[in-house]
């Protein structure tokens, strides 16, 4: 399937780049690669990840790092909603 990131999903991912860049530029990196790299497994196995509260939302964790990706399945594509830090509030 193809996925496809929302507006909102990639501007959660610059921001998380360069939150952790500012520490460690390779770090910010490995972290967006990670992410970058689950979202294209969820594109092979869409229903990897775990239902959540929301109808038809989906969440995958890009392990080791603490992030969740949220996603639903529409029209034959993966469409990336939101990418949080697992501390943070989940999105509504």
């Amino acid at each position: 399937m193809r996925v496809r990131w929302t507006q909102t999903a990639f501007a959660e991912l610059g921001e998380i780049r360069s939150y952790i860049a500012k520490d460690n530029p390779a770090a910010g990196k490995a972290v967006v690669l990670r992410i970058e790299q689950v979202t294209a497994r969820l594109g092979r196995f869409p229903r990897m990840g775990s239902a959540t509260d929301s109808p038809g939302v989906r969440v995958f964790p890009a392990l080791p790092f603490p992030y969740l990706i949220f996603y639903t399945i529409e029209a034959g594509e993966v469409v990336i909603r939101n990418v949080r830090h697992a501390s943070r509030r989940r999105p509504r």
